[in-house]
């Protein structure tokens, strides 16, 4: 029997309702807008403003003239009340942005633009360089994919977040927000339910057993041992997988190999035959003897994995297994009525177990050695030797999962839980660890990721390059560690960083961690997914609804949009990221890279040729290429369509959010949807025609003059992502008139007046005369992403110096990362946040 857990709950409960009292609402937490009494800090002598802005800005916005609802007298006049900050930083922005003054009125040159952004950060904003606000982070908890990973690499265990937590809320367009990460009574039921399941998986609570070797999918080869390493295969030939491992030990040993099905969203008669062999070699050079461990006939209703299983004798040599894949049926036409189109499927090793030796005197864990470090007890152990191995697994699993030493305090509690499991009823070692270790994982200092500032005896000790402000602290090295794992990987610290922080070396070893990380591939394509997955929204590729039909207007090959193009377009995305952060490559290539990454099915939807196998790989496009950079990618081009068609209004917006930085203000309400317009005049306008005709509203000139000239630029490409040169109109159909079909003008000029002919040219535009748009709005969103809360005014200084970094640096990745790395909002707490370390 395993000890009564309510109690434990009960006391689990309360302390994290303790922690979520910590946390601010969403209305207060980070909230920088000035009191009614505050912003008068904010007003400025109107002759002050009118000696710098009338010549350029008063035509429209003073002496009575209030265009677009904006006029320098109120703002003098403090006529904005607790708006005026935000009156003063979109007037800061637009000067910036040189959005403002428009491109077709009288423009300051440069150093007088310059003057009035250093101008206003100085005098309104009261910004001083050397005394940087860090900002507030509300306290933490670690959202599903954070939590996912940090299980997966404490436990080695495979959590499934999204079916056992809600969807975490986002803000300013990510889940690592502090503020919006709620804790809820349901949720922290939910919370200790996944302790309890992820500790009965991660540890043998029944004692030792034999030992498991884990050999992946790249340990296989193709139809024969000498073969290539085996990939998936598609249900159309016979393919046999090949493993040829030693056992390490003679004996009898268990084999489970667990496969997988990729690519289909829908359920398909495709079937086959598996069958789990042993090759016996003669030992005179003849053939060899084939034996079949495990036989299956696997029919795939909304099946997606299982396993074969087998066991065999051996002795200490090599052992020469396969799987043989039959496919029985091959008919991938989807069972889904409103989409019959084919889902095929791909089928996959996933890895091999091979347990053993089983027979004998078993004194090994099969699983869960890396968390009962020292391996079983003896079998002659008194309490005090299990009293001190126990103290040293805990020790250990604690400190990794709290990333940073557990006190003895705390540590003596949980030996003493332990101990009170291990010596009741059915009680051994292992369920009393696994008492404690469902404690770790439901306890604050697991879930949130709680900081604490520098002692104040090393703060001599740091490297004098740090920056540093006497307006906050700096966090001490595990803090650090933690921002800096989860930032770049999504996941927690390794031992290597952890190392550093117990040997308060870190920050002297900053550069060569952060490349050391960065060389991580597998933690960096968590990493990357989750931010690139959010600023470019890869996360909807898989699941945007599509009506494959109306787009082609019920014209061409509707099957060409599958499963494996989506993937393909996600991961083309995600990949071209991490590869420009790897090379140390310069930012703005992710807008017009002659290059991009691609497999054969997402090579043949875009009409590239020499593309050849599923993995994706770097392909150098043709110079006269329809395809440059990510405005072409189809992730983007799809996660910015309606289900039917193009929205050339979604994707210009898409374009000044999260490339130039400069968003549009929210649509006015009731305005009508776009296909209403298309009545008497207007009943065979094209897009753009439609488009221009709601600019003549002065309420709608202002956004879409934005908006427009970007999303149109992208027109040649429909909502799917593939090319085309003409705007097809919809068939005669359900007793309509048939549209027309017209020519798609991409040309169009940005609102601060650089021309352009086509998205190529646009692309060219961004990278280079609007680059610095770019560079800004890169760290803006990469800074909101790793320090967990949104950016004010406040901020200005941080986020100036890492671009002016970024530019002595001709845009590499690796500098931003760093600049992001070492600036003192990442690296310190406001003075008022110093607490001391949780109980």
């Amino acid at each position: 029997m395993t000890p009564n857990p309510r109690p434990i709950r009960i006391q689990i409960l309360r302390l994290l309702v303790a922690v979520a009292c910590l946390v601010p609402s969403v209305s207060s937490a980070n909230d920088d807008t000035p009191s009614t009494e505050g912003h008068h800090r904010y007003l400025v002598d109107l002759e002050e403003l009118r000696g710098r802005f009338e010549d350029s800005c008063f035509g429209c916005h003073g002496d009575g003239g209030e265009e677009g609802g904006f006029s320098f007298d109120k703002l003098a006049e403090g006529g904005y009340g607790e708006q005026t900050l935000d009156r003063w930083e979109a007037v800061w922005k637009n000067i910036r942005a040189e959005t403002m003054p428009p491109a077709d009125e009288m423009q300051p040159d440069p150093s007088e633009r310059l003057g009035w952004v250093n101008w206003i950060q100085k005098e309104v904003f009261q910004l001083d360089p050397r005394q940087i606000d860090p900002g507030k982070v509300v306290l933490r908890r670690l959202n599903r994919s954070e939590y996912r990973e940090t299980i997966r690499q404490l436990t080695d265990v495979e959590f499934d977040t999204t079916e056992a937590f809600p969807a975490d809320d986002t803000g300013y367009g990510f889940d690592t927000i502090g503020e919006v990460l709620h804790i809820s009574p349901v949720l922290l039921e939910k919370y200790l339910a996944a302790a309890e399941t992820i500790v009965s998986k991660a540890i043998p609570l029944d004692g030792p057993t034999p030992p498991e070797q884990r050999h992946w999918s790249d340990h296989f080869r193709l139809e024969s041992p000498e073969g290539p390493k085996a990939e998936g295969v598609k249900f159309i030939d016979i393919r046999e997988f090949h493993l040829v491992k030693w056992t390490g030990k003679a004996g009898t040993f268990d084999i489970v190999v667990r496969w997988e099905l990729d690519g289909a969203w829908t359920n398909t008669d495709q079937t086959a035959n598996l069958k789990l062999r042993r090759h016996i070699e003669a030992k005179d050079g003849g053939e060899a003897t084939i034996v079949d461990l495990d036989h299956a006939q696997a029919g795939f209703l909304f099946e997606t994995n299982g396993e074969l299983r087998g066991s065999f004798a051996a002795i200490d040599e090599p052992v020469h297994l396969s799987v043989v894949f039959e496919p029985t049926s091959t008919d991938t036409k989807s069972k889904q009525a409103d989409n019959p189109s084919p889902a095929p499927y791909t089928f996959r090793i996933s890895y091999a177990d091979m347990i053993g030796p089983t027979d004998g005197d078993v004194q090994e864990y099969r699983r869960g050695g890396d968390i009962l470090v020292g391996g079983p007890p003896p079998k002659d152990a008194d309490d005090a030797t299990l009293d001190q191995m126990t103290r040293g697994v805990i020790k250990n699993f604690a400190g990794r999962a709290f990333r940073r030493p557990i006190d003895d305090r705390t540590l003596d509690r949980l030996v003493t839980i332990s101990n009170q499991a291990r010596n009741q009823p059915g009680g051994n070692y292992e369920r009393g660890i696994a008492a404690s270790l469902k404690l770790v994982l439901a306890s604050p200092r697991f879930l949130f990721r709680i900081e604490q500032p520098l002692v104040a005896d090393r703060l001599a000790s740091l490297p004098p390059d740090m920056p540093m402000s006497p307006l906050g602290d700096p966090i001490d090295d595990f803090a650090l560690a933690s921002r800096m794992s989860y930032f770049l990987w999504g996941g927690p610290p390794d031992d290597e960083l952890i190392r550093a922080a117990t040997a308060g070396t870190l920050r002297q070893e900053l550069d060569a961690q952060i490349k050391r990380m960065i060389g991580d591939e597998w933690r960096m394509r968590t990493g990357v997914a989750n931010f690139v997955g959010q600023w470019l929204k890869t996360r909807d590729v898989m699941d945007k609804p599509i009506d494959v039909r109306r787009v082609l207007a019920y014209r061409g090959d509707r099957d060409v949009f599958s499963w494996a193009v989506r993937d393909g377009m996600k991961r083309e995305t995600e990949m071209m990221f991490r590869y420009l952060i790897e090379k140390d490559r310069p930012a703005e290539e992710l807008l017009n890279a002659n290059y991009t990454f691609m497999n054969e099915s997402l090579a043949k939807f875009y009409g590239i040729e020499g593309v050849h196998g599923g993995d994706m790989q770097k392909v150098t496009l043709p110079e006269d290429s329809h395809r440059k950079g990510i405005l072409t990618h189809g992730s983007v081009l799809l996660v910015t369509s309606n289900p039917t068609r193009t929205s050339p209004v979604k994707r210009g917006l898409f374009i000044l959010e999260n490339l130039l930085g400069t968003p549009a203000p929210p649509a006015p309400p009731n305005v009508p949807a776009l296909e209403e317009s298309k009545s008497g005049d207007m009943k065979n306008a094209s897009l753009r025609e439609i488009l221009e005709f709601h600019r003549r509203e002065p309420m709608c000139a202002s956004c879409h003059s934005r908006m427009d000239p970007l999303g149109l630029a992208l027109e040649n490409y429909n909502a799917i992502g593939q090319f085309r040169e003409m705007e097809w109109g919809m068939p005669e159909h359900r007793g309509r008139e048939a549209e027309p079909d017209k020519a798609i003008d991409p040309t169009g000029v940005l609102m601060t007046g650089e021309k352009f002919e086509s998205v190529i040219q646009l692309a060219d535009v961004l990278a280079n005369e609007r680059r610095d748009d770019f560079y800004r709005c890169l760290t803006e969103k990469m800074l909101v992403f790793a320090l967990g809360r949104g950016l004010t005014s406040t901020d200005a200084t941080t986020v100036d110096q890492i671009v002016s970094q970024l530019k002595t640096d001709e845009g590499r990745m690796q500098s931003l990362i760093g600049s992001i790395i070492r600036s003192v909002p990442f690296t310190h707490v406001p003075k008022s946040d110093s607490v001391a370390a949780y109980p």
